[in-house]
């Protein structure tokens, strides 16, 4: 049962990447027709259940992403990963090690 007092995530336009939700949903549903299958098929082939994808091709923003992941990759959609401006790149990992560490550190074991 659904509680009319509190809004739908799907419907909450302020909630952060809800746009992108909407799009990629759009883009699940546009390939999965393209490619004549139904949601009950798409469930059966992944594993993940129909309300899943009904929730992801409606645009809800809160779905867990590995399963998204599985259905994309299914339909043979490949994401990819934009940087926001001013972030760091995977080319620039952050300096972790520090620099002033022993010499003579004793061997890792297993």
């Amino acid at each position: 049962m659904r509680n009319d007092d509190q809004p739908s995530a799907i419907s909450h336009p302020d909630l952060p990447g809800a746009e992108d939700a909407r799009r990629f949903g759009r883009m699940v549903r546009a390939r999965r027709k393209a490619q004549g299958l139904r949601q009950e098929d798409v469930a059966s082939a992944t594993g993940v259940g129909r309300r899943y994808i009904v929730d992801m091709e409606n645009g809800k923003p809160t779905l867990r992403i590995g399963p998204a992941l599985m259905i994309a990759r299914f339909l043979g959609i490949v994401p990819m990963v934009e940087h926001a401006p001013n972030t760091p790149q995977d080319s620039d990992p952050p300096d972790m090690i520090p620099e002033d560490l022993p010499d003579d550190l004793p061997p890792l074991e297993d």
